[in-house]
């Protein structure tokens, strides 16, 4: 799936949550700013993984190519993950006698679980990809984490690209 595609699809569904939410639970703009965090700034852990990896010289065009994946062979994306919304909920229920907090957490742990549930469907990773825990077990390796047909693929891009 082309990039601005997948990017539209999150930020899409991030505010369709978001909205969804905010109406259910009568605060629309909660709703939205949580499901625009969860569900669509999730994604800014591919930003900080391309600067650990690739320095501070950003370029877009690198970015979009995935270099940092490429380059490190590893995958770290800190951010997708299902362990953080069993945290979130914690958060919400700690939180409880604060309604809003708690509303806005539990918002929050609803828009990141969709992020991730679409990751999986876009991009055909098994639901345990989204584990820190089990990327953690197989040291962030790409070639352990992703299946061969898309390591293979990996390796094409890098031939291309002169990685």
């Amino acid at each position: 799936m082309p990039l601005p595609l997948h990017i539209f699809i999150h930020f899409a569904l991030a505010v369709f949550v978001g909205y969804l939410a905010g109406r259910y639970f009568k605060n629309i703009r909660v709703g939205l700013m949580a499901g625009l965090l969860g569900g669509f700034l999730i994604d800014f852990d591919h930003a900080l993984e391309y600067l650990l990896v690739l320095g501070p010289h950003f370029n877009f065009i690198h970015f979009f190519q995935g270099r940092e994946f490429l380059t490190s062979d590893k995958i770290y994306i800190i951010w997708h993950a299902w362990e953080w919304l069993p945290i979130l909920l914690a958060i919400a229920w700690l939180a409880r006698k604060r309604t809003a907090i708690k509303i806005f957490f539990i918002m929050l742990a609803l828009a990141a679980a969709v992020h991730l549930f679409s990751d999986v469907l876009i991009n055909q990773y098994p639901l345990k990809f989204y584990s820190i825990l089990y990327r953690q077990s197989v040291g962030w390796s790409a070639p352990k984490l992703l299946s061969p047909e898309q390591y293979r693929n990996n390796l094409e891009l890098k031939g291309k690209l002169g990685i």
